[in-house]
């Protein structure tokens, strides 16, 4: 007997049914070992349902009848799962003398013909979880200790089985899980990359409504400027006509005096010369316009001269300053050529002008800001520096966020700077950061002033 299990036992634990978590075939192969290992025809897996009171047949292996589910419960035969309740092997040497088994001898064993049993404990990480029963049939039998712990052993390995299940069960649903998961990221990078594509659409949006917004504030600043040399020309040939006409009368009445005529000619000279003057200030704004405009609304790479570019667009923004001055200067005279954009250019200082005048000298009636432009290394260094109320501490790492202000209540749509900062950042590849000395929005910001540290390649290409 002892050679059998030696030879059965074995094989059982190597086999890879017991590791590959087909609970069905496993049961199978356990049954059928107890069966040829104890020599018997009845070999069975039953299971406690979640409150053990009731256990139930899983796989029943019977190799001289029929088998059927059944189920036994705690009401029915409480001594026996009282000793299933001690987790220990029940041996059962003749079922109908055992008081354990007594109770449903006449039931469930005297009609299946059982007269002596093993009952073997199935554990699974510290918990009971049912039983294998081995059943004999014929004259009671004494079981020997060596035919227990066989038992028992295959008892052990169903709990391997159960732990194989187990695992496949935690690969599938982990597989499941995995699958769900790569659908929800492609769900959402699809997502976010169709927000991605709608806030670059926006954003060009805006920064293109920003840039005729900011050609709207130089046409109004520009038809400011040049109503005052229109209304000078107007005047001085309202008066010209007026003494042509004076001339006329005296003339057709033979009343003219050379007095008269040289008066005429004194007062014609200085009209014409009005005339001229404002005129031509007249041409000289219609041209700035013009010139300042067309960089505005450039979005193309192309090459320019920096200097020039600056000159030009701080020219455009004298209308806005009014009481307010902007100095400039360069570190060199020499020509610099940029392969850039100087439409973002131009829309940057506009910008920053624009956001001086809201913010920074919203309380000053006069104010200074100053631009110094210097080239490194092929690299462009723009300083821009106001003196007015400065920018709050707690608000600095703020000011370039969309949609950001503090004069909301003013109309600040908070669109400004975070142009600024995608306009440096995207089209010009390059830095921006703020220096002011302001401390709290809480706190008396003083006139500390505010600098734009500004940094872009002179080349794209």
């Amino acid at each position: 007997m002892r050679r059998i299990f030696a030879d059965i036992l074995p094989n059982i634990s190597k086999s890879p049914v017991i590791d590959d978590g087909d609970l069905e075939a496993a049961n199978q192969l356990i049954l059928e070992a107890a069966i040829a290992g104890l020599n018997i025809s009845r070999a069975g897996i039953w299971m406690f349902n979640e409150d053990h009171q009731r256990i139930d047949c899983q796989m029943l292996i019977d190799h001289m009848g029929p088998t059927q589910p059944q189920t036994l419960r705690r009401k029915d035969y409480p001594r026996y799962f009282s000793a299933l309740d001690t987790e220990r092997v029940i041996i059962a040497n003749d079922v109908k003398a055992d008081e354990l088994t007594a109770d449903f001898f006449s039931e469930y064993s005297q009609p299946l013909n059982i007269t002596s049993l093993i009952e073997a404990p199935i554990h699974h990480r510290g918990e009971m979880l049912g039983i294998l029963s081995c059943e004999h049939r014929g004259d009671a039998r004494e079981w020997q200790p060596t035919e227990v712990a066989f038992a028992c052993t295959l008892a052990d390995l169903y709990g391997r089985v159960i732990s194989a299940e187990q695992r496949n069960n935690y690969e599938k649903q982990l597989h499941q899980i995995n699958e769900s998961l790569e659908t929800k990221v492609a769900e959402r990078t699809a997502w976010l990359e169709n927000a991605l594509r709608n806030l670059t659409h926006t954003q060009a949006k805006l920064i293109e409504s920003e840039k005729m917004a900011s050609v709207g504030r130089m046409m109004a600043g520009l038809a400011h400027e040049i109503n005052t040399p229109l209304g000078i020309a107007v005047t001085a040939s309202s008066h010209c006509d007026s003494e042509l006409r004076r001339l006329q009368n005296l003339y057709s009445r033979n009343e003219l005096a050379e007095n008269d005529f040289k008066q005429f000619l004194d007062t014609i000279s200085e009209g014409m010369l009005l005339l001229s003057q404002n005129l031509t200030r007249a041409v000289h704004l219609v041209r700035d316009f013009k010139q300042v405009g067309t960089i505005q609304t450039s979005s193309e790479e192309e090459e320019f001269e920096l200097h020039s570019c600056i000159d030009i667009t701080i020219q455009s923004l004298q209308p806005l300053l009014k009481q307010h001055t902007l100095q400039h200067q360069f570190a060199s005279d020499e020509p610099i050529i940029m392969n850039s954009y100087p439409g973002a250019l131009a829309q940057i200082i506009t910008n920053l002008v624009t956001n001086s005048i809201h913010h920074g000298f919203a309380e000053k009636a006069q104010g200074e800001i100053s631009i110094d432009l210097a080239a490194h290394k092929d690299q462009i260094h723009l300083s821009y520096s106001d003196n007015g109320c400065g920018i709050a501490k707690d608000i600095q790492n703020k000011i370039f966020e969309p949609f950001f202000t503090t004069a909301r209540k003013t109309g600040g749509s908070g669109l400004g700077l975070s142009i600024v900062y995608n306009l440096i950042t995207q089209k010009l590849k390059g830095t921006i950061s703020v220096e002011s000395q302001g401390k709290t929005s809480a706190e008396s910001q003083g006139k500390a002033g505010a600098t734009f540290l500004i940094t872009f390649p002179q080349r794209l290409d």
